[in-house]
């Protein structure tokens, strides 16, 4: 089944989350990180990481699947679901070069 790529928004909790993070929420994006770094290796996701934006800091990832159930289902145990939410969203093409060695 072809696949399609999908980027995924994770918006905190509250906007001053990155500079007031408890130390379990701290916890919380270690394991979220680890999540993402497994999605990586297994080629699932392309990118990921915090977009500094001045209105409010939120995490962006680019993920290549057969559907957006798929990525709902694989956002459902990301461990950051405990700090905020994901608004993801299809794309309608994309051009992604091959992985650099």
């Amino acid at each position: 089944m072809p696949s399609s790529f999908f980027f995924a928004r994770l918006v905190p909790n509250r906007p001053d989350f990155p500079m007031s993070m408890t130390a379990d929420e701290q916890a919380t994006m270690r394991a979220h990180s680890e999540f993402l770094q497994g999605q990586l290796a297994a080629g699932t996701m392309v990118v990921a990481g915090p977009v500094l934006d001045p209105k409010g800091v939120f995490g962006l990832a680019v993920f290549e699947a057969e559907s957006m159930d798929a990525v709902h289902r694989l956002l459902e145990r990301d461990p950051a679901r405990a700090i905020g939410r994901y608004e993801v969203l299809p794309m309608a093409s994309a051009f992604a070069r091959p992985a650099s060695k």
